[in-house]
């Protein structure tokens, strides 16, 4: 009989019972426990079993994900929940839930939050639900109920069919800050709370239910106004107009079209000079694993004040500097992306969101006039979304000419180390050949640990929004999410450039 043990430090071990039988002759007369167990042959499957219990208690990692303690249990004892109670928050406070749909990406989600593609992509997305989100409770007077990112929809931890393992759901606090910083009682509005939270104090018979009006609900009682600011406002007026405690949005007040579109742009000038911007940051967890790194990334750089980070205390922000000896270049890669990037250009897309402001250098071309035949457009798109190895190289060498204070390079990617057949590690061997004094690949030199990849998104993001020159994918979430927090922290515009 063939027993399997796992090892979550390598291999699964695979023990012979048969070779304890051997081992009968071996042992002295008085060793007892060998024909005691071959007399009971379920004591074998007990101590497999006890095995699996000890392995589970202790949760190594690998192979296990991490579990967040320290972040969960932050999310469930913040002040405005636990006894710290101001106006519009606690059992009878004013408060707002935005019903969105899963899968959508952190990037995406976090852009409709701040506001209102693989786990990376994924992560990505859930940075433009937070800040939109955010920004609309902020103007309606209501605390936002944020929930936490989700990877997978299962009740374990983890979905084990699923290799390697990562948490099923991640608390936002783990990737940003703002959600649990408290800014907004600086601003006299109440502070967000976890999504856990709002549904003890606001059970289905308190909601106030809008439904948006959109093809798979055409029977919705809120439909939105094009305009993008004109659509903060009317969500504002619904918002603060409201006599009822809890009010619950099904839909999503800024969809893929409502990006495509120059919608957004309608509501930059507002938006990234609002209290949610302006206190926007990435999470302690997030800036310690950037810390860590500062030796080698940036080793005259001051370390984040996690302390001053995690609360705050005044309408006053953390400010940071500029690392102007670093090229941030976003590469994506993989046959989804290909598809997308193809997608993009037979209906001659725009760039999306806040790509598309137009200082910046790169974006000028693109959609290009209708005009233009075929082959050359999807040439023009797939250059732009698709960037080939020499012209990485090149776009590099161009970057060191222009700016000469450059000496390293950070390479933002969604691919994991093998994917495309090691493409990536050979634009990273190119551009080592090129001199530069470093070329980071984040994953495998930055947050190489297990427990830190599942928030390696929100590194990638924070080291380009500090870069000295970032060289974007104008039609990614997460080019936009970088682009709009640079030109927050007033980076010049030709410092932020596009393939």
């Amino acid at each position: 009989m063939r027993v399997t043990f796992p090892n979550p430090l390598g291999p699964p071990i695979t023990v012979d019972t048969a070779y304890l039988s051997n081992l009968k002759e071996r042992l002295p007369r008085n060793a007892s426990i060998l024909p005691s167990l071959q007399r009971r042959p379920h004591f074998r499957i007990l101590l497999v079993i006890i095995g699996f219990i000890i392995i589970f208690t202790i949760h190594p990692r690998p192979p296990f994900p991490p579990n967040y303690s320290i972040e969960w249990r932050q999310e469930a004892t913040l002040p405005q929940i636990k006894g710290d109670i101001s106006v519009g928050e606690g059992k009878n406070g004013r408060y707002v839930k935005f019903d969105v749909p899963r899968g959508t990406g952190f990037n995406h989600q976090v852009s409709r939050k701040l506001d209102a593609e693989s786990q990376w992509v994924s992560t990505n997305s859930t940075l433009y639900d937070d800040r939109l989100q955010h920004h609309l409770a902020v103007l309606g007077n209501r605390s936002l109920a944020f929930e936490p990112y989700v990877e997978d929809d299962t009740y374990l931890p983890f979905a084990i069919s699923r290799w390697p393992w990562r948490s099923a759901r991640i608390p936002l606090s783990a990737y940003i800050s703002t959600v649990i910083s408290g800014f907004e009682k600086f601003y006299r509005s109440p502070r967000a709370v976890p999504a856990q939270y709002y549904r003890n104090v606001c059970p289905s018979y308190k909601e106030q239910l809008h439904t948006i009006v959109n093809d798979n609900r055409p029977q919705g009682d809120l439909e939105l106004v094009a305009d993008g600011q004109s659509r903060i406002h009317q969500i504002q007026v619904l918002l603060a107009g409201s006599e009822e405690n809890c009010v619950r949005i099904i839909g999503e007040p800024f969809d893929d079209e409502f990006f495509d579109s120059k919608a957004s742009l309608d509501l930059y000038e507002t938006f990234v000079k609002s209290p949610v911007m302006k206190h926007f940051t990435f999470s302690p967890t997030v800036l310690s694993i950037i810390n860590r790194a500062l030796p080698i990334l940036s080793p005259e750089s001051q370390p984040y004040d996690i302390e001053a980070i995690s609360q705050a205390t005044s309408q006053d922000v953390h400010k940071t500097t500029v690392w102007k000896h670093i090229l941030a270049m976003h590469l994506r890669r993989g046959k989804d992306w290909e598809q997308v990037c193809e997608e993009k250009g037979r209906r001659a897309a725009p760039f999306v969101s806040f790509n598309k402001l137009p200082l910046l250098p790169g974006n000028e071309n693109v959609p290009p006039p209708s005009t233009m035949v075929e082959a050359t457009r999807m040439g023009l798109y797939k250059a732009k979304c698709l960037p080939e190895t020499l012209d990485i190289i090149a776009r590099a060498r161009r970057m060191r000419k222009n700016h000469p204070l450059l000496k390293s390079i950070y390479l933002l990617t969604d691919l994991g180390e093998n994917d495309e057949g090691g493409w990536i590690n050979e634009i990273k061997m190119w551009l080592q050949s090129e001199g530069w004094d470093n070329v980071f690949l984040g994953k495998n030199d930055l947050y190489n640990r297990h427990q830190d990849k599942e928030l390696g998104v929100a590194v990638d993001m924070e080291i380009a929004r500090r870069a000295g020159v970032f060289v974007g994918n104008g039609f990614s979430t997460t080019t936009s999410n970088i682009v709009l927090l640079r030109s927050r922290d007033g980076i010049h515009p030709d410092l932020t450039q596009f393939w």
